[in-house]
């Protein structure tokens, strides 16, 4: 078996050391055809998508809010609260 993983890694390793076509390119120069442009849409999906990424995935002051009121004992949810988000999804 270690031999197959030997012959696996030296295969991807010969693969690797190819150039490609970004290292093998002599000439510095951008021509017209080296050029790209986005449309204004996707400069609006990459900024939603750089917020979204700075957005943290736990709101921690609302954690905490949570977690001292369940500490307290005060912490109470309405069935017609609890009804109405199921229904939300």
């Amino acid at each position: 078996m270690d031999m197959r993983i030997s012959g696996v890694m030296s295969a991807y390793s010969a693969q690797n050391a190819r150039p490609t076509a970004r290292t093998a390119r002599t000439d510095s120069r951008v021509t017209e055809s080296d050029r790209v442009s986005l449309s204004a849409q996707a400069g609006e999906y990459q900024t939603a998508r750089r917020a979204i990424a700075d957005t943290p995935d736990i709101r921690e002051s609302l954690v905490n809010r949570i977690q001292e009121m369940l500490d307290a004992g005060t912490y109470r949810v309405s069935a017609q609260d609890v009804a109405a988000s199921i229904l939300r999804a």
